[in-house]
């Protein structure tokens, strides 16, 4: 048996354990909130289904205005739907995208082509019956047809045209925006069409006149026309045999019946794949030497049970929370669900999922994104009602079921609903509170006035003839007690406002009143103004503060300093230019990056190239700042102790520096790096502290990277996040685990065949994220169990070992996403 198929056995032996609660939304849509669980792993999965051939629900691929022209996030999206008169009841993530806002598969609305390229991975498709289709690799045929006989075949349409790329030929229509966006180097041709407004449709040609053509850049755009812009042979063929009057004929054609679909969205990504096909996972996924299908993410999944659409959210990279999924648990654990066919759309921090909750007029954001605040995307897929608004049905309790500690206050919040799931006003002075127990009191207002014993009971609320009820249950035991947040950082003489949740002994939560904490502050770093608000004091210094119940008591970390000052979030690269010293002319770039690049905060990051090939003598690609009126320098204001920068290593060795200047205008340079240089692969905080007694204020003007040594010299891509000046030490955890006691030992000979690999992996601040964990022997993933509170990992080969040498690489990281840098790599040779 193969290593790969007794891998896939075992996970499919380790069913998913899944606690899950449903909510109502709309007719024809159901959405569960899932709590998943597998070994050590946890999961939050929020799930719709959608029953595509219901009257009174309607699916539609949305971007920003209806074009391809910038980034949006999926709440604006939606929001823009109905502020068009639409309902939108759910709304998930779709595409990936370029930082442009272009989606990088086909995107189709209603049945017009928005922007495509010549090959899609995968595709979600709504076709005109109203069935729902999965599809891989759908490839587009288009042609522009010369009246002269000439066919020539279109690459894509509605997408960027990048400078460099020859023998090109694309199509742009107003939805690309109000110009092609297009470099320097080809030729473009504008036509003039017949209609008012060229709109692109599979199988339906579109005519129009040549009105110029020539050598051109960035051409604008008008409603009723469209241009084709060429590159390479292809503009020198179109060149003899186009001129402004020839008649052209556009047409565009997709395989696999796509030519009927009324709504597509894609995935086209790396994280793009088909997940399952006929109930059954895709040989590719089972691969363990291919690295992304053991990558741990946030999942966006579309499938297929019974005619019946499901799209999936997966939370991750959030320890505690959710971990993410692989490909392969992704298609295993909606395997277990009965689903026929299943696609990755993408995933990540985009990951993001809008649920229309009971009783409210629009949708709002369920899940947490991955970055901790959502991402602009390119498109998304908006769910959309078409119930008619009703006569009130139902009244909506929040919350719906009480554990109160005895002597506590609870206020209730009332909302209503039709019986199609829509909002319906309640006029709250017209509610009616009445109680079932020895329970307490409650008050006009809603309020509940726990009672003084433990009890159980129920809460009842009347409108008109609606009633409602809610169990409650008072208790006077808490097991445990937790602020939140459970450390923070505040400026002097700022503010903070804590959240005390308190769990019972079966981690069930409790309802606890401020009033009935007892609350205190370790150090002189401020005072509580009253329980749940805190007053940080005047000067800087690190404490607790404490939050007591009776016997039991929590505590906070906390940080009285000055915040951090961002140089560069690499968001936008607005005062940030590049310069080079003996490098290859022009390869000194600095452009903005998305995901699946590497990104440590945010959407984007820089993505800083250079070539020192062939350049004798030292070599610098410089990245320069300014801010506000031009001047060279970005002046930073206080006094910062020091300067950090997040750099995703490339390994080269060479030196990077930072160039400030002081008050005095005498300019000096600081290393981020030691002699080794840039000896890391991956994500990895470097900071340089600033020298005592340097005249303020202080202005950034370059980092540098640099390198003397002719037989370093190379070309490389650096990327950049995160580059900012800091105050005070807030003894941030920006360092991964480490790894030690590798067994068998590094070089050394073993006799036996399957020998015990081990290696112990620790953090000293946040602890070791377990899902993070992953082995590798001989470039496969091999199963592992890890102890949490030794820091022992242990995995055995699934199968005998050949004679030679076996390499193993431990990649590990901790619960702040800090990967371990270098991941424990050694080798061992069986006799």
């Amino acid at each position: 048996m193969s290593q790969d198929v007794e891998m896939m056995q075992e996970r499919r032996r380790q069913a998913w354990r899944i606690d899950q609660i449903e909510e109502s939304t709309a007719p024809g849509v159901r959405y569960w909130r899932q709590q998943v669980s597998k070994g050590t792993l946890r999961e939050a999965v929020h799930m719709v289904e959608v029953d595509p051939s219901h009257e009174l629900v309607q699916l539609r691929p949305v971007s920003f205005q209806g074009k391809v022209v910038r980034l949006e996030t999926v709440g604006n999206l939606l929001h823009e739907l109905e502020t068009q008169g639409q309902r939108c009841v759910a709304g998930f993530n779709g595409d990936f995208f370029s930082y442009a806002g272009v989606p990088s598969g086909l995107h189709m609305v209603d049945g017009e082509i928005i922007t495509s390229p010549l090959l899609t991975k995968v595709i979600l498709v709504m076709m005109n019956d109203g069935s729902i289709k999965l599809e891989k690799s759908v490839r587009m045929s288009a042609l522009v047809h010369c009246e002269s006989g000439y066919n020539m075949s279109v690459d894509m349409v509605n997408r960027a045209r990048k400078a460099g790329e020859t023998d090109q030929a694309c199509v742009y229509t107003w939805r690309y925006g109000d110009s092609t966006r297009t470099p320097a180097g080809g030729i473009e041709a504008i036509v003039a069409a017949n209609e008012a407004e060229v709109n692109l449709y599979p199988g339906v040609p579109i005519r129009g006149i040549v009105q110029s053509i020539g050598e051109a850049a960035d051409s604008p755009m008008e409603a009723k026309s469209w241009v084709l812009s060429l590159t390479g042979w292809k503009a020198r063929a179109f060149l003899e045999q186009a001129a402004p009057g020839t008649a052209l004929t556009l047409s565009i054609q997709y395989d696999k019946e796509i030519q009927n679909a009324r709504q597509v969205l894609s995935g086209n990504s790396t994280l793009a794949f088909m997940l399952l096909k006929d109930g059954k996972i895709p040989e590719v996924l089972l691969d363990s030497r291919i690295r992304l299908n053991s990558d741990r993410h946030p999942r966006t999944i579309a499938a297929v049970k019974q005619g019946k659409l499901y799209l999936a959210a997966i939370d991750g990279r959030q320890p505690g929370h959710s971990d993410g999924m692989t490909l392969l648990e992704a298609a295993c654990f909606l395997q277990e669900q009965g689903m026929e066919h299943a696609i990755n759309l993408d995933g990540g921090g985009s990951t993001t999922c809008y649920i229309r909750r009971p009783g409210d007029e629009r949708a709002t954001l369920v899940n947490q994104p991955s970055d901790g605040f959502e991402r602009e995307i390119g498109n998304a897929l908006a769910i959309i009602t078409k119930a008619p608004k009703g006569e009130l049905d139902t009244l909506i309790v929040i919350p719906s079921a009480v554990r109160a500690m005895t002597g506590s206050k609870v206020a209730f919040q009332v909302k209503g609903q039709d019986r199609y799931g829509n909002a319906s006003p309640v006029d709250g002075e017209q509610l009616h509170w009445s109680l079932e127990g020895c329970i307490g009191s409650i008050l006009e207002k809603g309020v509940w006035m726990v009672g003084p014993v433990p009890a159980d009971g129920r809460i009842i609320v009347r409108y008109g003839n609606v009633v409602q009820s809610v169990p409650v249950l008072i208790t006077n035991q808490a097991a445990r007690l937790k602020l939140v947040p459970s450390s923070a950082e505040v400026e002097p003489g700022g503010n903070l406002t804590f959240r005390v949740e308190a769990f019972d002994a079966d981690g069930n939560e409790v309802l606890v009143s401020n009033e009935l904490l007892s609350c205190s502050t370790e150090g002189e770093i401020g005072k509580w103004e009253e329980p749940g608000y805190w007053a940080a004091g005047p000067v800087g210094g690190r404490g607790r503060v404490k939050a007591s119940l009776g016997g039991i008591h929590t505590f906070a970390d906390v940080h009285v300093g000055k915040s951090h000052y961002m140089i560069a979030d690499f968001e936008s690269l607005i005062g940030i230019g590049t310069e080079e010293v003996n490098t290859v002319v022009g390869s000194v770039t600095i452009t903005k990056a998305a995901r699946p690049s590497p990104v440590r905060f945010g959407t984007f990051s820089g993505r800083w190239t250079y070539d020192f090939t062939g350049k004798p003598g030292i070599s610098e690609a410089r990245m320069t700042f300014v801010k506000g009126t031009g001047d060279r320098g970005h002046e930073i204001e206080g006094a910062p102790y020091r300067f950090g920068l997040w750099v995703n290593g490339d390994g080269s060795g060479h030196g990077l520096r930072l160039e400030i200047e002081d008050a005095d205008g005498i300019r000096r340079f600081l290393n981020f790096t030691d002699s080794d240089g840039l000896h890391w692969k991956g994500w990895k905080y470097v900071c340089t502290e600033v020298p005592e007694n340097t005249r303020l204020p202080i202005r950034v003007h370059t980092i540098v990277l640099e390198e003397a040594n002719d037989a370093k010299k190379n070309k490389g891509v650096l990327y950049l996040d995160h580059f900012r000046a800091e105050y005070v030490d807030f003894d941030e955890d920006v360092e991964g685990p480490e790894f030690s006691g590798m067994r068998p030992s590094d070089h050394s000979v073993v006799t036996t065949c399957c020998p015990l690999i081990q290696v112990t992996v620790k953090d000293s601040k946040s602890g070791v994220d377990t899902a993070s964990i992953r082995v590798w022997l001989n470039d496969a993933v091999l199963p592992h169990t890890f102890c949490k509170d030794t820091g022992i990992l242990e995995c055995k080969p699934l199968e005998p070992l050949e004679k030679g040498v076996h390499r193993v690489t431990v990649e590990a990281a901790d619960m702040m996403r800090n990967a371990a840098l270098p991941a424990a790599t050694w080798s061992f040779q069986i006799i």
